[in-house]
């Protein structure tokens, strides 16, 4: 079985194309089946294949990468990947990370109009460094890049499209070809796709690519098992042992308002749609974000790193719970109104 002799799971695609919600969902079906995993979140701090621990750390590399000092950043990713690969080597775990490999560093390389070949071979010496840990390679793409884009701004909301479009506009690439607004932004995650396309074909390790355009995700998850060699009806009771827990939950919709002066006038909701707990509000969290329950009281964020506590007492008190990420450490405690 493939799950026997890999030690890195690898999940890739453009902003919003289910990555995270991916990584983690093959985590918990490993874990089910008794393997030691670790799933890397993409803005998690302490990220052991980054060349930078914070924003302020990350800016520097910015700053290299303005300067055109890219080769320089280049070689200090890759010395991070050979220790990253000696570890896992050493370690029990399986390593399921997501945006690593054509992620991370080439979203910064690309904006920095460093030369396709440059990156290409970035990716490919990656992968020479990786082999030994056998790796697996998960690749979402989609035909339609607008609608795609469109969906996952709409699906989180807030300044997510003015972001998306101030990145993609404003970086050296998209100045010196004079991209604007949302169709500039649209042209330059096109003009990505092309090179992540290319270096996709080019891998020779274990590789799997899925148009997961009409987010049929019980079809893909069916594909990504059969990929990994695990049972794809792991994954069906893990799903429906899921909605049978939340069915016991219900007493805990309603909504809440953070608890501590420093959050101020902070509120959240919890609400039961389609058989699930959704939590809306919660900050570092997207709108609309299902729960998934570990035990009676205690959730996952889907797509996220976070833990969700509930403890009843003289009342219903909820504690959102996390890794550091990139931008701060997520630590909330709401009381329910």
């Amino acid at each position: 079985m493939p799950m026997q002799n890999t030690k890195l799971i690898m999940v890739e695609g453009l902003p919003g194309s289910g990555k995270s919600t991916t990584a983690q969902l093959i985590s918990h079906l490993l874990q089910r089946r008794g393997c030691s995993t670790k799933w890397w979140y993409e803005e998690e701090q302490g990220h052991p294949v980054y060349v930078y621990d914070d924003l302020k750390s990350m800016q520097k590399i910015i700053d290299e990468l303005s300067c055109g000092n890219y080769r320089k950043v280049i070689a200090m990713a890759l010395k991070r990947w050979t220790e990253f690969a000696a570890s896992v080597q050493s370690s029990s775990d399986t390593i399921i990370v997501d945006s690593c490999l054509f992620g991370y560093l080439t979203w910064s390389l690309f904006p920095f109009e460093v030369p396709k070949q440059e990156i290409m071979q970035y990716v490919k010496e990656v992968e020479r460094i990786i082999e030994p840990l056998n790796p697996y390679v998960i690749y979402f793409y989609q035909n339609d890049i607008e609608a795609a884009l469109k969906k996952i701004c709409t699906r989180r909301g807030g300044d997510t499209e003015k972001n998306f479009v101030r990145a993609a506009t404003q970086s050296p690439y998209g100045k010196s070809r004079g991209l604007n607004g949302f169709e500039g932004m649209v042209a330059y995650w096109q003009d990505y796709r092309g090179i992540t396309d290319e270096a996709f074909q080019g891998l020779i390790c274990a590789k799997i690519a899925i148009d997961n355009s009409e987010g049929n995700w019980s079809q893909y998850g069916s594909e990504i098992s059969r990929f990994l060699g695990i049972d794809h009806r792991d994954e069906a009771s893990l799903v429906q042992l899921q909605l049978m827990d939340q069915q016991n939950q219900q007493h805990l919709v309603g909504d809440y308002m953070a608890e501590t002066e420093t959050d101020g006038s902070l509120t959240c909701s919890i609400q039961f749609e389609s058989g699930n707990l959704i939590t809306d509000g919660l900050p570092q969290v997207w709108t609309k974000s299902k729960l998934i329950p570990k035990s009676p009281n205690v959730f996952e964020v889907q797509s996220l790193p976070f833990q969700v506590s509930f403890v009843e007492d003289d009342g219903i008190r909820m504690y959102l719970t996390g890794p550091v990420l990139l931008d701060g450490p997520v630590d909330y405690k709401f009381i329910k109104k």
